[in-house]
């Protein structure tokens, strides 16, 4: 057996790296978030953030390459100062101890009933572990390394590395391969885990989840647990028990914190900026109450005209898809007023800059120098961007969609909605569905990342939205409307990774919101 079959990946897992389960009469496997990233929860980072700059000075110290990119790196430019920050903490040596780690814990898998099956290179750490554990009177309970545990009431899934007896009574223990044993309190809360878990659960080919099956639990201790060990190249092992009374107390408290994260405390001052437009419509709705200005003639028949051109282009869908909703057609002969015509224009706008269409070579009637108090047309917004609306969707995706949706709180929702309009009046709709009733694959992405973000305040949306498109966020509604299928995707992703605490959330000094963790990076 070699080192690349015992690393190999045996557990089906979500994007976000969760294990998937099938719940308990459940019809569709869903994500259980990790054990270790429960236990995680409550850890003080502060000595490995403080070790992982150690190993960035050190490799930037021994590679001249790595000195010559942060001396020519733009300071804005989050992304590469991260992968720059990253590559310099490998060449320091950040990673040996970690793959050094995953070797060793795959070699005692291969031969915790046999130590002949461990590869050469392990059998210094094999028997130190096999001559601790017979010292102690402590022996491997017969296919119970590395099985996969669910807890479904908190939708928590996990491998544990082993479960040993003395005879008497089970425990379930776990391999340690760092120079130091610290984070002990996440190491019971990642064991008290894996002893309360409901079943044992062995994932079947069947990507539905059809063929997973749930076998009983052992009985194992609620007391205690084991920590076994041993560092690469050691002689000895040291043998811990672990108390899961604090694990379990612990593992209430961390849940608490991962919920209190989604709370939203801070909320941005805004000024109240001189509103000359709205104050020149109120003057109009004051002087004629219940009217608003409509449009002419004339600029009925420009739009027309500009209409029958995007068709004969062949782009009637799309203009199906970008109509405002709620603003009559042409055909109809509806009254139609002012700012709906603007929001019609950024339709027109947006589908003759995705076809490359030119725009009439003769003037809106209804310009803005004719009406100058009614400064809402769009001739000031920047062209859409080319994107691909990719495959139609199914009728069960629109159904997620329309579930997501409707499970959001009022507030939500109504920010939901808000966002919309914004990006519509920009130029950039993306609204479910047009007029034509047609759902695109990007419209139906970017609707699950609105339904995903919607709690988690403007001020991080803005900050997810940077990380997603690498650029600053002027407009949530205009950036969120011009979205690719993969950026939308992305931000679901970080959204979720939130949710699940795999990125954390930081207030900075200066009232900036920036994200930490495994995806933010």
């Amino acid at each position: 057996m070699n080192t690349d079959e015992l690393l190999a990946t045996k557990t089906r897992r979500d994007r976000w790296g969760r294990y998937v389960v099938l719940p308990v009469g459940g019809t569709k496997p869903v994500g259980y978030t990790r054990a270790t990233t429960i236990a995680k929860t409550l850890d003080d980072q502060n000595a490995l953030i403080e070790w992982k700059a150690r190993m960035v000075v050190l490799g930037v110290g021994a590679r001249p390459d790595l000195a010559a990119r942060a001396a020519v790196i733009d300071k804005d430019d989050r992304k590469a100062l991260q992968k720059l920050a990253e590559d310099a903490a490998e060449a320091g040596g950040s990673t040996i101890r970690r793959d050094q780690g995953t070797a060793i814990h795959a070699a005692l898998e291969a031969g915790w009933h046999d130590l002949a099956a461990v590869p050469a290179m392990f059998a210094t750490e094999a028997k130190a572990v096999h001559d601790a554990l017979k010292a102690a009177g402590l022996s491997v309970v017969e296919n119970m390394a590395e099985r996969m545990v669910v807890n479904d009431a908190y939708a928590i899934a996990g491998t544990f590395d082993l479960v040993l007896t003395d005879g008497v009574e089970n425990y379930v223990a776990d391999v340690k391969t760092g120079s130091s044993l610290l984070g002990a309190l996440g190491f019971a809360i990642q064991l008290y885990i894996y002893a309360s878990a409901d079943n044992l659960y062995r994932q079947g080919a069947a990507d539905d989840g059809s063929q997973d099956v749930r076998d009983t639990m052992p009985a194992l201790s609620r007391e205690r647990g084991v920590v076994i060990h041993v560092e690469p190249g050691a002689t000895t092992c040291d043998l811990h028990w672990l108390d899961l009374n604090v694990g379990r107390e612990a593992l209430d408290l961390a849940l608490q914190v991962r919920e209190m994260r989604k709370a939203k405390p801070l909320t941005k001052i805004e000024a109240k900026p001189a509103d000359r437009e709205a104050a020149a419509v109120e003057k109009i709705t004051t002087a004629f109450p219940g009217t608003e200005l409509l449009v002419t003639d004339a600029w009925r028949a420009w739009m027309r005209e500009r209409i029958e051109a995007i068709v004969a282009r062949g782009a009637k869908r799309d203009l199906a898809l970008a109509w405002p909703a709620g603003v009559p057609t042409l055909k109809s002969a509806d009254e139609i007023t002012v700012s709906q015509a603007a929001e019609i224009e950024s339709a027109c706008q947006y589908v003759e800059a995705k076809h490359q269409m030119p725009f009439l070579d003769f003037p809106n009637p209804m310009a803005k120098d004719t009406l100058p108090a009614l400064d809402v047309w769009t001739s000031n917004i920047k062209p859409a961007p080319l994107l691909d609306e990719g495959r139609d969707v199914t009728l069960d995706e629109v159904a997620h969609i329309k579930k997501l949706s409707a499970a959001l709180p009022p507030e939500a929702k109504a920010w939901v909605q808000a966002t919309i309009a914004g990006a519509r009046k920009a130029g950039r709709p993306i609204r479910l569905t047009g007029n034509g009733g047609e759902l695109t694959e990007r419209r139906m992405v970017i609707a699950e990342a609105l339904c995903r973000i919607a709690e988690l305040g403007e001020d991080i949306v803005a900050a997810l939205l940077r990380e997603v498109t690498g650029s600053p966020v002027d407009s949530v509604a205009v950036a969120i409307g011009s979205l690719s299928i993969g950026q939308a995707t992305l931000l679901s992703g970080l959204a979720a990774s939130i949710d699940q605490g795999f990125t954390t959330i930081a207030y900075e000094l200066d009232g900036s919101v920036s994200l930490h963790g495994e995806l933010a990076a």
